[in-house]
C-alpha cells in the first residue's frame, strides 16, 4: 500500500510530538513493506528532501494544489494520513484536491475535552493577557464555552463525516468526542483510538545507577503544562529533600517565570538545560514530574518509563490511564491537588524499595506501545477502509 503522511509542521524527527510520531509511523509502515512519503505544508524552509529512505515534499496550500495532485499521482498514493486532523481548513483542502479514490484518515492529537475541562482557567488567562480582566465573570465563561462547543461540534461533524477514518490517541477519547457531538455516534465504525508508538531501549533496568533527581521534560508553559503548579511542588520538595536535585528540559514562554520563581524562593538545586535529547536525563533521574492540565497522549511519560524513571502526573486527561497504572508503574494524582502530589512524592522517596519496584514495572509497562503492537492497530484501521485492500 502507498501511504502519504501529511503534516502542517516542518518535518523534523527530533522535534515536537507530532513530528516525532510522524517519523515513527513512517518508519513502521516502511519496515512493513509499504511505500511511504511525507508531505509538509510548512513554509519554514529548507526542509530535508529525504529521510530514512522516505521522500519529504513541501507544498504551499495557497498556491500548490496542483503540486499536491502531482505528488500523490506520481507516488500512486492510496491512503493519506492527515496529522492535522483537527483542522477544518486542511481537511477541506485535502478533500477538494485529492482524487476520491484516495482514502483520507484524519488524526486528532489532543483530547477532545481539553478546552471544556479547563475552560475557566483558559478564559481567565486569555482575558487577563488581553487586558480584559474586568470581564472575567461566570456568565462570560458560559457564553464563551457555549460558543466553543457549538463551533467545535460543527467542525468535528464535517471532519468525521468527510474522512474515511478518524484516529484519536486513546479509546478513552471516544466518549469525549460523543459528548461534544452525539450525532457522531452514527460514524462509530470510522472512529479508532491508537496511542503513539515507542521503542524500548536495550538497557539493563536493574543495573542503572540512578541519582536523586526530579526531572521535567516539555514545553515551559502555564496554560497546558501548568508549570506554576510544578514550581509550587518543587518549592516544598526543595525544603524537605535536601539531597535531591531538580532538572528542567525544554523551553517556552514561562521559562523566565520559572527562573524568577527559583531566585525568589532560593531554589538553588534547579538546573534549566534548555532543549536537548532527554534520553540521558531519563537514565539518571529517579522520578519524572508532569503537571499538565491536558495532553494529547503524553509521550514524555512513556519515554520516562522506558528508562525506569517513575512518572508522577495529575489524572487530568483520560489517556493518562492508558499509560500509567496507579501505584504500579507510576503515580496518578487527583487534579490539581498539589498537597497530595507533594505527599505522594515524599512517601515514595521514603520507600526506596517501592520506588525501585515501580521503576522496573514502568520499564515493562511501556512495551504495550511497541512498534509491533501499534502497527497491528493501524492494520485494523486500514482494513476498515476497504476490505479489498491488501495489507
Amino acid at each position: 500500500m502507498n501511504i502519504a503522511i501529511f503534516l502542517e509542521q516542518q518535518f523534523d524527527p527530533n522535534a515536537g510530538g507530532v513530528q516525532r510520531s510522524t517519523s515513527k509511523l513512517a518508519s513502521i509502515f516502511k519496515d512493513k513493506g509499504h511505500h511511504v512519503i511525507i508531505i509538509s505544508s510548512s513554509q519554514n524552509l529548507p526542509q530535508m528532501p529525504i529521510w530514512n529512505g522516505i521522500s519529504i515534499s513541501n507544498i504551499n496550500m495557497k498556491t500548490d494544489s496542483v503540486v499536491l495532485k502531482q505528488i500523490v499521482e506520481r507516488e500512486a498514493v492510496s491512503v493519506l494520513i492527515n496529522q492535522a486532523g483537527y483542522s477544518l481548513r486542511i481537511t477541506k483542502f485535502l478533500k477538494q484536491n485529492l482524487n476520491s479514490n484516495i482514502k483520507i484518515i484524519n488524526t486528532l492529537r489532543i483530547n477532545p475535552l481539553n478546552f471544556y475541562d479547563n475552560h475557566e482557567f483558559f478564559i481567565e488567562n486569555i482575558l487577563r493577557h488581553r487586558g480584559l480582566a474586568i470581564f472575567n465573570k461566570s456568565f462570560i465563561h458560559k457564553i464563551i464555552l457555549k460558543y466553543h462547543i457549538a463551533k467545535q461540534s460543527k467542525e468535528l461533524n464535517y471532519i468525521v463525516k468527510n474522512t474515511d477514518a478518524f484516529v484519536m490517541l486513546s479509546e478513552h477519547f471516544i466518549p469525549e468526542l460523543y459528548f461534544l457531538s452525539p450525532v457522531l455516534k452514527k460514524y462509530d465504525y470510522k472512529i479508532h483510538g491508537i496511542g503513539n508508538p515507542f521503542e524500548r531501549p536495550e538497557i539493563n533496568i536493574t543495573s542503572l545507577e540512578k541519582e536523586n533527581i526530579f526531572l521535567f521534560v516539555g514545553r515551559l508553559d502555564i496554560i497546558q503544562k501548568r508549570v506554576d503548579l510544578l514550581m509550587e511542588i518543587w518549592k516544598r520538595l526543595h525544603a524537605e529533600c535536601p539531597d535531591w536535585r531538580f532538572w528542567v528540559l525544554g523551553d517556552g514562554e514561562s521559562k523566565t517565570f520559572m527562573q524568577d520563581y527559583c531566585k525568589e524562593h532560593q531554589l538553588d538545586r534547579v538546573i534549566f538545560f534548555g532543549k536537548d535529547n532527554p534520553n540521558n536525563y531519563y537514565l539518571k533521574a529517579k522520578i519524572f514530574h508532569m503537571t499538565s492540565a491536558f495532553e494529547g497522549f503524553g509521550n514524555v511519560l512513556v519515554e520516562a518509563q522506558s528508562y525506569g524513571c517513575v512518572p508522577f502526573l495529575f489524572n487530568s486527561y483520560s489517556a493518562a490511564q492508558d499509560i500509567v497504572n496507579h501505584n504500579e508503574d507510576g503515580i496518578l494524582i487527583e487534579p490539581f491537588d498539589v498537597e497530595d502530589y507533594f505527599n505522594q512524592t515524599i512517601a515514595l522517596i521514603n520507600h526506596p524499595s517501592k520506588l525501585k519496584q515501580l521503576s522496573v514495572k514502568a520499564f515493562e509497562n511501556m512495551t504495550k506501545f511497541s512498534f509491533e503492537n501499534t502497527y497491528k492497530k493501524w492494520v485494523t484501521v486500514f482494513s476498515s477502509l476497504n476490505k479489498n485492500y491488501k495489507i
